[in-house]
């Protein structure tokens, strides 16, 4: 369970940064056949709904990812490991535009939180990216499930000699982004930091300048260890509670994972 939760904290790092606003009423559908539950609603906030597998030799695991966005930019992500078709929360994060450097996890369970400071500071020296080349393509312009998006692919080579050589490995990363869920370019651009988790800031500005930002539609890794894909399965509109994006009276504070 330490090691789920310390997983989910690191998801819920890479994507506390989105706000956005914007109607709805259609189900649309990918390519896959997966449908895109969509609803307009009477609210201002928006929520968002995706869905995450993890597969490797040795794990398999599903997850579900419950995002609510509220209209003046702060935001709440829940992170849910599914166990039989029933979800069970694991994490909570949330965040406001109005503190980019800042987000907060919150243990429900144990009742304690932590904040958490975003570097964003450039990336430099970083031993990884000495070793490390990535390839960025701008695939195209692409419709998945219904929303307009800009798909990317970057290719990550890790050549290490020596002790180090186990970490070598090519990985084929896929981004489809839309500006169809509109936030502020903050939040983008604090969203495409986030995501250096899976390649670094440079791969990131070069993304920017082909398009490819705004909310991951459909998020594809696949290396030679761990196959990862995450997609958006629902948004819909209401107004969020205030409270839903405080930390809880009475949780302890800790230092975090």
């Amino acid at each position: 369970m330490k090691y789920l939760k310390l997983f989910s904290a690191i998801l819920l790092s890479t994507s506390l940064f989105c706000s956005c606003s914007g109607n709805n009423n259609n189900d649309k559908q990918n390519g896959s056949g997966a449908t895109l539950t969509t609803s307009g609603g009477s609210g201002s906030d928006t929520y968002l709904e995706s869905s995450m597998k993890t597969t490797s030799k040795n794990i398999k695991m599903d997850m579900l990812q419950k995002i609510y966005l509220s209209h003046n930019g702060k935001a709440r992500i829940e992170m849910y490991k599914i166990e039989q078709g029933k979800p069970s929360l694991i994490m909570i994060g949330i965040s406001d535009v109005s503190k980019p450097t800042q987000s907060i996890l919150i243990d429900d369970s144990a009742k304690t939180y932590s904040i958490n400071k975003i570097d964003t500071a450039a990336r430099g020296g970083d031993i990884l990216d000495e070793h490390t080349k990535y390839t960025v393509s701008k695939i195209g312009s692409e419709s998945i499930q219904g929303l307009n998006c800009v798909h990317a692919q970057i290719l990550k080579t890790m050549n290490f000699s020596g002790v180090k050589s186990f970490l070598n490995s090519e990985d084929t990363i896929d981004v489809w982004m839309t500006k169809d869920i509109p936030m502020p370019a903050v939040m983008q651009k604090s969203f495409a930091k986030g995501m250096g988790l899976a390649y670094n800031a440079n791969v990131a500005n070069q993304l920017e300048q082909m398009g490819c930002v705004g909310f991951p539609a459909k998020f594809q890794s696949h290396g030679k260890a761990v196959t990862v894909v995450s997609q958006l399965n629902k948004i819909s509109h209401d107004n969020f509670p205030a409270a839903m994006f405080e930390v809880p009276s009475g949780y302890k504070q800790t230092a975090g994972f």
